[in-house]
């Protein structure tokens, strides 16, 4: 048993030795993200855009969001503002911003489509076709964009890139809820990502998505992307599969957070993590490696390998990984607080909890709506394109 004990140390030792390696990595990489992309091969020309934005709930910083679209430095673009709903707060507002900015080709209308498994795509679906132009620039509600930004995504679509997507960042947070999520958004996922976006990788990442309407037609359609809740890396799988590549451009996007409730930052998260087990499966594997909680605890019992007691080992791994992403954090700009050392232990620990439970996890919540999140093998027919119903 002693000899199990012993193996079982060595085996927590190179899990934690492992970790921290990606840490340090995607740390370093992450604080070199922009000047690294910064360099990539960029078109110089800046045609027409399309940009459609589907809503539903008023969420935290809606109208802000909104007018950042009319703040841009691009010359060309038209905006379609797409819902289910016939009228909601939501729109309300989103009318009053279109208001405000007579001036701008836009346009608010109704979405009727149910043939997909995630709604987004249902509410995208038939602003998409309609659109005027063939390059889309797709972004949520509750995401700003800086004003240089629709310039650099559309800087990034090349001829061998099919997607653009956008790390994005997590601004005010109102209570310990909201800065778990923020926490989560920024030193855990939006480290990984800046990483991922140093190297030149690219993931399918739905806050912000920009390509061309032929290209997706190429892959397959909306009808290609149905099956799964994770239309955003759906869409860029398909892409892929005609040669196309997914990049993230330089500039980060914004999204404000004001108050959570945990039990929604849970339910949010493990949405996304199913989805990425089903989209994604390497990286939904290795998801203990970068969390503290994982390598604190791992840590703990190997330290006795090491001649230190397990609440050593543990403190030191905890310390040593907070000390890393707060260097990170601060060379971003990214919020740190007084409480942020308890909010990555406490998001980690949740964060854990979630992979637990996305391995046995079928159906997902979403906008208070419980959603089959994967339909294995199955392809829908996107109904036949007519126009959209304005409002």
């Amino acid at each position: 048993m002693s000899a199990l004990v012993h193996y079982a140390q060595i085996g927590a030792s190179v899990f934690v030795a492992a970790a921290f390696v990606g840490l340090a990595l995607t740390v370093a990489l992450g604080m070199a993200q922009r000047r690294l992309t910064a360099r990539r091969p960029r078109r110089a020309d800046r045609p027409p855009v399309s940009v459609v934005v589907p809503i539903k709930a008023l969420d935290e910083g809606f109208v802000a969001a909104q007018e950042s679209l009319f703040a841009q430095d691009y010359p060309d673009f038209d905006l379609t503002i797409t819902a289910k709903e016939a009228s909601s707060p939501a729109i309300d507002a989103a009318r009053a911003v279109l208001a405000a900015h007579p001036g701008a080709p836009s346009r608010i209308v109704r979405s009727t489509a149910t043939f997909a498994a995630s709604p987004k795509v249902n509410n995208l679906y038939q602003a998409i076709e309609d659109a005027p132009h063939d390059i889309v620039f797709m972004k949520d509600s509750n995401i700003a964009i800086p004003t240089n930004g629709m310039s650099e995504a559309i800087a990034c679509l090349t001829g061998e890139v099919g997607l653009v997507v956008a790390v994005p960042e997590a601004r005010g947070a109102e209570n310990f809820a909201a800065e778990i999520e923020a926490s989560i958004m920024n030193q855990s996922h939006g480290r990984i990502l800046a990483a991922a976006a140093a190297l030149g990788l690219g993931f399918g990442v739905g806050k912000l998505m920009v390509f061309r309407r032929s290209d997706l037609h190429k892959a397959g359609g909306f009808g290609a992307i149905s099956h799964s809740v994770g239309e955003d890396s759906a869409l860029a799988r398909k892409l892929e599969e005609i040669g196309l590549r997914t990049v993230f451009m330089g500039a980060p996007i914004y999204q404000s957070l004001g108050r959570r409730r945990i039990g929604d930052v849970f339910h949010r998260q493990l949405r996304w993590t199913v989805i990425r087990r089903h989209n994604e499966t390497f990286a939904f594997l290795i998801e203990p490696l970068g969390l503290a909680s994982c390598t604190a605890l791992a840590a703990a019992f190997a330290a006795p390998l090491w001649g230190a007691p397990a609440w050593a080992g543990a403190a030191g791994a905890l310390t040593l990984w907070f000390g890393c992403e707060t260097l990170l954090a601060l060379a971003r700009g990214w919020d740190v607080s007084k409480t942020a050392p308890l909010a990555m232990v406490a998001r980690d620990a949740m964060m854990f909890a979630v992979w637990l439970s996305a391995w046995f996890t079928r159906n997902v919540v979403w906008a208070a709506q419980v959603f089959e999140a994967h339909r294995e093998n199955e392809t829908a027919e996107a109904p036949q394109v007519a126009r959209g119903k304005d409002k």
